[in-house]
């Protein structure tokens, strides 16, 4: 494991939960421990009489450097088109889990996919988990994301590898989807199995993903609903509540802040709603009621979404409210400038190893504490720090 993953990534709770640099790890060292990040497995080496701990990523690709999307400032791919979608066929509805099985399963019907790495649900306790579907009537019978947290990219190489699949959708939240887009970017032919078999990327609109431990604590605790009555989880359009839809048709709300506190650690320093990495983009914001947004960011998305559509599995209208979007796109000011304060922290702690560093790090404190000078006479101003 690099010292740039732990310190820049898992030391300030930057993690993202993928599992994508679990995954790609080719020491097979990390692995996951109920913690907000993967950890180091630490193996013995014995030579003759001599015990120690064995430096397994002495010798090592960094391929969880290379697979990390926290190592990264991403910017936006803009959208090619805009849609307001509905699923149509034997399920007619326009929830975004619905609309993106209708793609995915248009993709399987017609062979562009032979498989789909995707987090779903148990339906009985509502455990999250990554899973490989590669049949229609799994897709259909999968329950979908539901902002509880696994990492997706545990199952991928089930795919890649066990199951030899060459043409793999991942559904997933946005971080994952920047994962997936920097690790096709990377010019380490070593990931060329993952690189070659990742044809689509979908992301759900996200603005944070739950641990697990919210369904136990606020559903069952404390709102009194057993496990087996819930039927879909779901963020409000305007973000503020997560509702709670049972099979019997009743749907109850849990106020953002109140389940706040099981927001997986990362999702505090990600700057990405809308899946601005991802091929495709699907959620409620800016759709008319019963409808989703479809946001097409790739030539690969095009061909998925226009395949489902010509198959009379989607259908796709334009009516969609884009300032709403556009209103979302720019909190990424604030979270912009939280990510800047967490680049400052890295350059800290780079500066106390190396004087070279030192000058920056004052530079970046004072752009991101200093406030403008106040007066303290008519006629002379303080020049002194007063934001600290």
């Amino acid at each position: 494991m690099s010292k740039r993953l732990e310190m820049e990534v898992w030391s300030l709770d930057n993690c993202a939960g993928c599992g994508l640099c679990v995954a790609a790890c080719s020491k097979q060292v990390l692995r996951w421990n109920g913690g907000d990040h993967p950890i180091k497995e630490t193996r013995i080496k014995t030579v003759g009489y001599t015990v120690g701990p064995l430096d397994s990523c002495s010798f090592c690709e960094h391929f969880c450097v290379e697979a990390c999307p926290r190592l990264d400032r991403w910017t936006a791919i803009e959208p090619s088109s805009l849609f307001a979608a509905s699923a149509r066929g034997p399920v007619e509805s326009g929830a975004p889990n619905d609309v993106i099985r209708s793609i995915l399963t248009a993709g399987l019907t017609t062979g562009m996919l032979d498989g789909v790495v995707m987090l779903d649900l148990d339906p009985w306790t509502l455990e999250p988990k990554a899973r490989v579907v590669t049949t229609v009537e799994e897709i259909v019978s999968s329950v979908g994301p539901q902002y509880l947290w696994a990492p997706v990219f545990d199952a991928l190489n089930e795919a890649v590898f066990d199951r030899g699949l060459k043409n793999i959708a991942v559904v997933s939240t946005p971080c994952a989807a920047q994962a997936i887009r920097k690790i096709k970017a990377s010019p380490n032919t070593l990931l060329s199995p993952y690189q070659d078999s990742i044809r689509l990327s979908v992301a759900v609109f996200c603005t944070g993903i739950y641990r697990p431990e919210m369904i136990e604590e606020l559903l069952v605790k404390s709102m009194g609903i057993s496990r087996d009555q819930v039927k879909r989880l779901d963020v409000s359009a305007d973000r503020e509540e997560l509702s709670v839809e049972l099979w019997d048709g009743n749907v109850h709300s849990i106020a953002r802040q109140d389940a706040e506190k099981y927001t997986l650690t990362g999702c505090g320093s990600c700057d990405d709603y809308l899946g601005e990495s991802a091929d495709l983009a699907v959620g409620t914001l800016g759709a008319p009621e019963g409808k989703s947004t479809l946001i097409v960011r790739s030539p690969a998305g095009e061909v998925f979404v226009r395949n489902a559509n010509q198959l009379h599995l989607l259908d796709l209208a334009s009516d969609v409210d884009s300032a709403s979007l556009e209103a979302a796109s720019g909190e990424k000011d604030r979270r912009e400038r939280a990510q800047a304060f967490n680049d400052l922290n890295i350059l800290m702690l780079d500066a106390l190893a190396d004087p070279m560093q030192r000058n920056e790090a004052i530079k970046q404190f004072v752009r991101l504490y200093r406030t403008p000078t106040r007066s303290t006479s008519p006629t002379k101003a303080s020049n002194s720090c007063t934001g600290c």
